[in-house]
């Protein structure tokens, strides 16, 4: 019979000692991304020299990036600058591409994505909505289409579109409480219902 033999120190019954995990690392901070500068392309130059010659007397700012120029225009020329656009023989923008509202906290802000379907190309309108509740007149009477996106933004943003006759609820249930497209929403009181 040979016996076993166990090495200097440890008998048996021992049991090896567990073997410690690694803590995770450390979480670095979130890291706010740079957005790359705004740098128009030719066919952005172009767009936009279209853009600024049709709309010079209302501009406020001006940029672009890549192929796509921008515009910053006032709220109350809103209606006035997009029919512009829309009937331009130079510009051409018979469509309403997008309509969104981004919220800066100290202000909201309506971006409006035009676009040439025969021509190709495409344009943003920017407005800067100060006030509450934020206002600016409805693109209903040029964009049929505008009426589904000004929903939309009212249902997230709490805008006001002057001229729209309806604002009924797209994506909330009718009763809900406050903007949840707002940075100031408070999700973390959210309920299921």
């Amino acid at each position: 019979m040979t016996e076993q033999t166990n090495p200097p120190g440890e008998t048996p019954e021992q049991e090896q000692p567990a073997v410690e995990q690694a803590a995770p690392p450390p979480r670095r901070p979130p890291q706010e991304a740079e957005a790359p500068p705004e740098v128009l392309d030719a066919r952005g130059e172009a767009v936009a020299k279209l853009l600024h010659h049709v709309t010079k007397p209302y501009i406020v700012a001006s940029g672009g990036r890549d192929e796509t120029p921008w515009i910053e225009i006032r709220p109350e020329q809103l209606v006035e600058v997009a029919g512009l656009c829309k009937e331009s023989q130079e510009l051409g923008m018979e469509m309403l591409h997008c309509m969104l509202a981004v919220d800066y906290v100290d202000h909201i802000q309506m971006v409006y994505i035009l676009a040439s379907l025969s021509k190709g190309h495409k344009a943003m309108l920017k407005v800067r909505l100060d006030g509450e509740p934020p206002r600016i007149p409805s693109l209903t009477s040029l964009w049929e289409g505008a009426a589904w996106y000004e929903r939309e933004a009212h249902d997230l943003f709490g805008v006001e579109f002057e001229g729209n006759t309806d604002l009924s609820p797209l994506l909330l249930y009718e009763g809900f409480e406050g903007f949840p497209g707002r940075k100031s929403f408070p999700f973390h009181e959210y309920e299921e219902f």
